[in-house]
Parts: structure tokens; sequence; C-alpha cells
């Protein structure tokens, strides 16, 4: 028997709240989701933030341990010109270090890395290859041929980029420690203190 004209639209009404609400129920599943993989992208990322700034943390603090004080550094300088401008004959020996192992091994996370550490990190390697490129000069035979005047020059350079190896790595050590302590804008303030002249030598 056919029923009374609108019976079907109850049922039809009824059909259609259960759909919006199975699919408000369906999207919510997606947002919740979607914020619990990001949360957990977040965290793997802050992870391994905090893994990579440990890495350079110790291998940056790792050179400046292994110099002497600035003055004495600059004291053994000296000597060694007054007894090359003594005696013009033998030829400083000039080891070749290579203190940035650790940083190539983190090169494909490098992109990481903030800003404001991944600059002053690049700059020190950067700094230090250009002290494994004058040590690898000065080893070279040419330079035997040079005049002694030239061969202190060198040497001289090489003693001053030491020591300035030894400034840097302090400041980097400083944005890095300060980015750990106190985030990103603590860091970006230690950072441009730390750039103003002079700061080098009284970085923490």
């Amino acid at each position: 028997m056919a029923g009374a004209p609108g019976d079907t639209l109850p049922g039809i009404d009824a059909r259609f709240w259960q759909a919006v609400v199975a699919g408000a129920f369906l999207a919510m599943g997606w947002l919740v989701n979607g914020w619990q993989n990001r949360r957990e992208r977040r965290a793997l990322r802050a992870e391994r933030l905090r893994d990579a700034h440990r890495a350079l943390f110790a291998q940056i603090r790792a050179y400046p341990l292994q110099l002497v004080s600035h003055e004495d550094l600059g004291r053994y300088g000296d000597e060694m010109v007054d007894r090359m401008r003594a005696d013009p004959g033998p030829v400083p020996l000039v080891p070749r270090e290579r203190a940035d192992r650790g940083f190539v091994a983190l090169i494909p996370e490098i992109h990481i890395l903030p800003r404001v550490t991944i600059d002053p990190v690049v700059t020190h390697y950067t700094h230090l290859h250009a002290i494994e490129a004058l040590a690898d000069d000065m080893r070279a035979e040419g330079v035997a041929a040079l005049g002694q005047e030239r061969r202190i020059a060198l040497y001289e350079d090489y003693i001053r980029m030491r020591g300035l190896a030894r400034d840097y790595g302090e400041v980097r050590l400083a944005v890095i420690e300060s980015y750990a302590s106190d985030g990103k804008t603590a860091a970006e303030a230690e950072a441009r203190r730390l750039s103003s002249p002079g700061a080098a030598r009284s970085a923490p």
C-alpha cells in the first residue's frame, strides 16, 4: 500500500544526515591525523637539529682545544720567524690538518640547520679549508726556492690564520650554545653581539 505523501522524506533526510555525520567524522579524522603527522615531523626535525648541533659543537670545540693560547701561539710564531731570519736554509715543516670530517658527514643534513647557525658554521669550515690550502702551499717543493722574506710572510699568515680560527671557533660555539639554550631569537642577538669588532676575543 502506498504511503501517505511525504512518508519517504524523513527516510531520505535521515540517510542524508547520516552521510553528513559520517563525512564530518572522516574529515575530523583526516585533520587529527594530519596534525599528528605534522607534530611528529616537527619533533623529528627538532631531534635531528639537536643532534646536528651537538655534533658540530663537539667538533668545533675540539679544534681550539688542540691549539695553544693566543699568547703561546704568538710567541712560538715570533721565535720561529727569528730562527728563519737567523738561518735562511731550513724551511719550517707545517702540518696538514683535517678538521672537517664531522662537517663533511653532516653535509646531507645541513639544510636542517637554521640560518643563524648555518652561516657561522660554514664560515668556520671555509676558514679551516683556507688554512689547509695555505699549509699545502707551504709544503710544496717550490717554497724552498722563494726568498726568505716571502717564506716568512707565508709563515706569519699561517700563524695569524690559526689564531683567527681559534677566535672564530669560540664565536661559533657561543651562537650554537645560545640557540640550544634560549632559541633562535637569542642566537641571532648573540651573533650580532659577537660580530662587533673585538668581540671574538671576549666570547664565552
